[in-house]
């Protein structure tokens, strides 16, 4: 997602391809683009966005229970697995009554949007970012309006449902980046 030098998040996860738990959180390798542009939702959807996440948590935390008590390298590793987003988005759908790619598409936008906040210090969350070390896109990142990749439209609704959604996203990076 992101392009940074040094990144702290307090811990960290890996990728879905390391073996440890796609955290959402930015990476050294990450792609900085601006997939959340085009992507358009109202109201309803950030509430069902909420829900979904509110449940990838929740399934998060059933895999690391799992993973605690695996009796065998197997299992525990099945229940690292279990934790990537890739694992997790189906069931967030479903909880948020969206189709998975509908689900992943809003996501993913409300999801830059909350990490720039995050970094920015205007959300409460577990995101640190080296910025002498950033790349100059990042830095112009964090310098910007976190919600003006978004069209006014879904900024507005995001923007409306911020307080209640921030803590769930909170809850779901500390349990992905920083191991619950």
């Amino acid at each position: 997602m992101i392009a940074a030098g040094a990144l702290a998040i307090g811990g960290c996860g890996g990728d879905s391809e390391g073996g440890s738990p796609d955290t959402d959180a930015p990476t050294p390798s990450a792609d900085v683009g601006e997939p959340a542009a085009n992507t358009t939702f109202d109201e309803a959807d950030v509430d069902a966005f909420a829900r979904g996440l509110a449940r990838e948590a929740e399934l998060v935390r059933e895999a690391q229970a799992k993973a605690r008590t695996a009796a065998t390298a197997e299992e525990r590793g099945a229940a690292m697995q279990a934790q990537w987003k890739e694992q997790t988005m189906p069931g967030g759908a479903e909880a948020a009554g969206l189709p998975l790619e509908r689900y992943a598409e809003i996501r993913e936008a409300i999801t830059q949007t909350l990490q720039t906040l995050d970094f920015q210090g205007k959300i409460e969350g577990p995101m640190q970012l080296d910025t002498s070390r950033a790349t100059p896109e990042m830095r112009q990142r964090l310098e910007s309006d976190a919600f003006a990749s978004l069209p006014a439209g879904s900024a507005a609704a995001l923007r409306s449902r911020l307080d209640q959604l921030a803590p769930i996203w909170r809850t779901y990076i500390e349990l992905t980046a920083v191991g619950g």
